[in-house]
């Protein structure tokens, strides 16, 4: 997981992270307005604010965890 100060600066790194590694990644906005981007396996506390693949959004957010 790693922590970002804007939304675009952690969609743009789930963006490639999911193209390159193929994987899935999510971001979510924790407590403190820091974004986060993480790994469905890691424990995820926050709203959620996308679920990138491939490069791609797969889900828009407005979940929370």
């Amino acid at each position: 997981m790693n922590s970002y100060k804007t939304a675009s600066q952690a969609t743009g790194v789930a963006r490639t992270l999911s193209r390159s590694a193929g994987c899935t990644i999510l971001v979510y906005q924790a407590a403190d307005s820091r974004f986060i981007t993480a790994r469905p396996s890691d424990a995820v506390s926050g709203l959620v604010i996308g679920v990138y693949q491939n490069g791609y959004k797969l889900q828009s957010g407005g979940q929370r965890a």
